[in-house]
């Protein structure tokens, strides 16, 4: 059984699912826009249907976003929440629809290519030198 604990740390998802939704949403937040090369920029995931309503970890149901707007909307219902937030609620909740149906395959696909660049086992040992 899961903590409430454990759900608030990075372990809730794999790896490549995480990088595959933050290179499916461009790497920025899709509330605020602020990316990762912002500075100080932290992405999370957001649950559309915040898992204290029913909401499931499956792709459809993730959207890249900063720590602040995540934190902003806590459990508030998506609607209201750009209602609230957003100039174009209808456009966005639209965008947010047509880019959370995206087929998440492709990026998983790069996540697993760019995780396996940067794991250790990846990278070449260090030459000794020869007596």
């Amino acid at each position: 059984m899961t903590t409430r604990k454990a759900a608030h740390t990075k372990n809730w998802i794999r790896k490549d699912k995480r990088l595959a939704i933050y290179l499916r949403d461009g790497m920025a937040c899709a509330y605020c826009g602020k990316g990762v090369e912002e500075s100080g920029m932290a992405l999370t995931l957001d649950h559309l249907l915040c898992r204290s309503k029913g909401g499931g970890n499956h792709e459809g149901n993730l959207l890249t976003c900063c720590h602040h707007c995540n934190c902003r909307r806590k459990t508030m219902d998506l609607g209201e929440w750009l209602e609230q937030e957003m100039n174009d609620a209808k456009a966005m909740a639209k965008w947010i629809a047509k880019h959370t149906a995206l087929d998440l395959r492709p990026f998983r696909i790069e996540a697993k290519k760019l995780i396996a660049e940067r794991s250790p086992q990846a990278i070449p040992p260090t030459p000794t030198a020869r007596s």
